[in-house]
């Protein structure tokens, strides 16, 4: 005997055995047992979904021996011949074959005879709707008034191709695509009864190349046991799939987060050496990212993910990485490359420096957080109130104004106070002095005065934005000034940024303008396990999650 393929041998034989068509075979079933049967059935939906599967069981249950029942019983002669397609009266014809009226015109000749065994004469028409317009036309009347012998069942794929004087006369089920888990629920059934070892992973893959269509997902499987037999490993499945590792894509996006250059350059290197598609790979990306936006808003992804264990887990760490705004931002990113790639000479650069550029990006501002702090600035400028001074270039200019020679001047006077004759002039002095003194603390910190860390990236943002931008993924390790030390990973793209002379430079130069000291900075390469404080960006991730 032939190999009979699995999409065949495992095709649904009862209302029951619909995978994820509850809706559809809960009428149905519901109106045989009831005795509402309509004269016409309208089944939509995407291929591989159930769609014929479900006329042949409607045709089983009408025609039954022990019926007409809810679930057939697939013991019965006319049951066996429905489903082998042998029954005289049911007859299965192909819409994209016989599209003209003369086929129509020899089918309603048909209709005035009766059953020659069943108990009803069933028209089950595939792709209906690739009949002519005059061919709809010709079957108008008697799709409106049938013989009480004669039920018509209609599949397609795309009903917005069907006259509206034919869906009105018609009973309409709509399809759905298939879920991913209960792709993987039924393709283990399957293996299992077949007696072949596979991973859940290998089959989640395998449903994810379905598309939500089951018949797609035994071919695939098919071709999956003919290329590795009865022991199936998951490296197999992607190699012969022709998909990217997930591993690859998990490091790409996490270097992507992590501003980690060189990371994500060695895993364009590798999918190059694998000679995947970098359009399929950008492709990939995108749904994974959309994976991670997923496993961070919602709290059971699985039902719209289609993955489980390790690999959600992981997804779930990686959506933590980022917010919302950076997720959107590299999603548009990799949407704009995809499209860039169709005509591009040079994918690997297009993709390489897409990627290097969004692991350069600094994290993206929280807007509402920003539009919080200029309406709490302009409520305090309404009230009267004084706001906290923020660091600007204004600063530099009160320096220059409090750190006037006024000590050198004002001192003789105080050291003249005790004398006699001139009583008067040391409560001037005492008064006077108290005055100047308190002039730094209302200004930018002079001399020995000590800001915090966020003040001095402030100040130097106002400045040199590329600058603190980079002072901001860096972890403060000591800062007394004049000694600063910052720490940064040893394969962050920002260590090498920090340690070029001109930043170090400006930095110098900006501590000596508004606090008036020469700074000794130090940079300490951190390496994986130490523990450091936090950077500024982490600390404002961190708010973010929380908030």
């Amino acid at each position: 005997m032939s190999y009979l393929v699995m999409a065949r041998k495992w095709r649904p034989q009862t209302f029951a055995d619909l995978v994820g068509q509850e809706h559809v075979s809960r009428t149905l079933a519901n109106a045989i047992a009831s005795g509402r049967v309509h004269h016409a059935f309208l089944f939509t939906g995407a291929r591989g979904v159930g769609k014929t599967s479900a006329a042949r069981i409607l045709a089983k249950a009408l025609n039954c021996e022990h019926g007409p029942a809810a679930e057939p019983c697939n013991e019965c002669q006319h049951c066996t011949e429905i489903s082998s397609g042998h029954s005289v009266d049911v007859l299965e014809i192909d819409g994209a074959s016989n599209t003209g009226v003369d086929d129509v015109r020899e089918l309603r000749e048909t209709l005035r005879y009766m059953p020659s065994q069943c108990r009803y004469k069933i028209f089950i028409i595939d792709e209906v709707h690739m009949l002519s317009i005059n061919a709809f036309n010709a079957l108008l009347k008697t799709l409106e008034e049938p013989p009480e012998h004669v039920k018509f069942i209609f599949a397609t794929t795309e009903p917005h191709k069907i006259p509206v004087t034919i869906l009105s006369r018609c009973q309409r089920f709509d399809f759905r695509k298939i879920p991913a888990p209960k792709v993987v629920a039924q393709l283990r059934r399957i293996v299992d009864a077949e007696k072949i070892s596979i991973s859940d992973r290998s089959l989640a893959l395998i449903a994810q190349r379905g598309g939500g269509s089951m018949r797609d997902s035994l071919s695939t499987l098919d071709q999956v046991v003919a290329f590795c037999s009865e022991q199936v490993a998951d490296d197999d499945v992607q190699g012969l799939l022709g998909m990217v590792d997930r591993r690859l894509l998990l490091d790409a996006l996490e270097g992507c987060m992590r501003q980690d250059c060189s990371t994500v350059l060695n895993v364009v290197r590798r999918v190059d050496d694998l000679g995947h598609s970098f359009r399929q790979f950008c492709q990939e990306l995108v749904e994974m990212v959309r994976q991670a936006i997923l496993c961070a808003l919602v709290a059971n992804p699985e039902e719209d993910l289609g993955v489980f264990g390790d690999e959600l887990q992981a997804l779930k760490a990686l959506g933590g990485l980022a917010t919302q705004d950076d997720w959107q931002r590299l999603l548009s990113m990799l949407i704009k490359t995809e499209s860039e790639l169709a005509s591009s000479s040079f994918p690997r650069l297009l993709v390489e420096m897409t990627l290097v550029r969004a692991a350069s990006l600094p994290p993206a501002k929280d807007i509402a957080g920003l539009i919080r702090k200029v309406e709490a600035l302009e409520g305090g400028y309404s009230s009267g109130t004084v706001p906290r001074p923020t660091p600007s270039r204004s600063a530099p200019i009160s320096e220059m104004v409090s750190s006037a020679p006024a000590e050198p001047v004002l001192a003789p006077v105080v050291e003249e106070a005790p004398v006699a004759s001139q009583p008067s002039v040391a409560p001037v002095a005492e008064e006077s002095a108290p005055g100047v003194e308190e002039a730094p603390a209302a200004s930018a910190p002079v001399g020995g005065a000590q800001p915090t860390w966020p003040q001095l990236v402030e100040q130097v943002r106002g400045r040199h934005p590329s600058l603190a931008s980079v002072l901001e993924h860096g972890s403060l390790l000591s800062m007394q000034l004049p000694q600063l030390v910052l720490g940064f990973p040893a394969s962050s793209f920002h260590l090498q940024q920090i340690k070029d002379e001109e930043s170090k430079q400006r930095l110098v130069q900006l501590v000596r303008d508004v606090y008036g000291q020469e700074l000794d900075l130090k940079i300490e390469a951190l390496t994986d396990g130490k523990v450091v404080p936090p950077s500024l960006v982490e600390e404002e991730k961190k708010k973010e999650r929380d908030r």
